[in-house]
């Protein structure tokens, strides 16, 4: 697929490079020079322009990409002018990062409604690690239902999955067991994968350093943890 990211600061910057790393064309854009040579070497389209002026999209193909990405985090009125730009030069999707509430607002009557807060992102992610250290990652799919990595209890090392009996006892479906690169710095929410299992066989016992992937309600998968806490 291909992304349009404009404003390449720490949040574009890091967005860019997730997406290349999976494989995705990426095309970054910024008015400062100094963010566009710090990714010189790692997205292969690149331009310095100034977004807010709606002439400057003759050279960027946005019309054919999948979606842009408006990242940009401190200039208000640029902000809801490059949204308008977007806009009007026939972006097929657009998500745009907020600055504020009325940024929000304004956003909503331009109908672009995909919008988010990284840092709040990243707070809601730290707080449910710090407060659940052994899950690593989740992804809310509403209702109280999540899709959720956990670290594999000690007490199951050695089990199989017919013995945990999660379904039975948790309410919980084990979707596959991943294996996960060592962590050396907290910049990414998102561990680096090394290992996926597959489909979890019944008689497969769990090891030491699987992380399970689980759905079910976040009050399960904390009735699993607890229940295996002192164990």
């Amino acid at each position: 697929m291909r992304f349009c990211i404009i404003g390449l600061g720490t949040f574009g910057t890091h967005l860019a490079r997730h997406l290349i790393r999976d494989g995705h064309e990426v095309i970054g854009v910024d008015n400062d020079p100094a963010h566009t040579d710090a990714m010189k070497d790692e997205v292969e389209f690149l331009l310095t322009a100034d977004c807010s002026d709606i002439n400057v999209f003759q050279d960027i193909p946005v019309a054919d990409c999948d979606a842009v990405i408006l990242a940009v985090g401190k200039d208000f009125e640029a902000a809801l002018s490059i949204a308008a730009n977007v806009q009007q030069v026939g972006a097929k999707r657009i998500i745009s990062r907020i600055i504020n509430p009325l940024h929000a607002r304004l956003l909503k009557l331009l109908k672009i409604d995909e919008l988010l807060i990284p840092e709040a992102m990243a707070a809601a992610w730290l707080a449910r690690s710090l407060k659940t250290p052994d899950v690593r990652n989740s992804f809310a799919v509403g209702r109280g239902h999540e899709i959720v990595e956990v670290n594999v209890p000690n007490a199951l090392i050695g089990k199989t999955l017919q013995e945990a009996d999660l379904r039975g006892r948790y309410d919980l479906n084990l979707v596959t067991v991943l294996k996960h690169k060592a962590v050396t710095c907290v910049s990414s929410a998102v561990p680096t994968l090394d290992k996926i299992i597959g489909v979890p066989l019944p008689d497969r016992p769990f090891e030491t350093g699987d992380v399970l992937l689980l759905f079910g309600t976040e009050k399960s998968v904390r009735r699993l943890l607890d229940d295996h806490a002192s164990e």
